[in-house]
């Protein structure tokens, strides 16, 4: 491959990780205006994307390709073979509920608002 390839394809690169970092904070803004608003459900929601496309970024970084179409934050996390403590990995699997609560409204009932309250407050000290 030649060098001006091999450069395109780096620059090509370092444009979707920027694209899916600019992704990643201004779902955290929205995150906070929806945490501001008592929001809970979507303010989870939102916190749960900024996560899986911060996650994305690191892969596409990593391994040069389009990230696998998965918003389980443990898989990706597996795919780009982090080691990550078991209370952050908990919270992770904890928000990943709130995804699917956003996205399927039956699921929603079994979420209490206590502890979407408690994950999304965790998210938010840890970013």
């Amino acid at each position: 491959m030649s060098k001006r390839k091999n450069k395109q394809k780096e620059t090509d690169r370092k444009l979707r990780v920027k694209s899916w970092l600019e992704k990643h904070k201004e779902d955290l803004k929205a995150a906070k205006t929806m945490l501001d608003a008592h929001r809970y459900l979507w303010c989870a929601f939102i916190c749960q994307q900024a996560i899986e496309k911060y996650l994305k970024a690191g892969y596409v970084k990593k391994y040069h390709r389009i990230p696998p179409y998965v918003h389980k934050l443990e898989r990706l996390c597996e795919e780009l073979k982090l080691s990550v403590p078991q209370d952050l990995l908990k919270a992770m699997v904890d928000i990943d509920k709130y995804y699917v609560s956003a996205r399927y409204p039956a699921y929603k009932e079994s979420v209490s608002i206590l502890r979407r309250q408690k994950a999304f407050t965790i998210k938010l000290k840890r970013f």
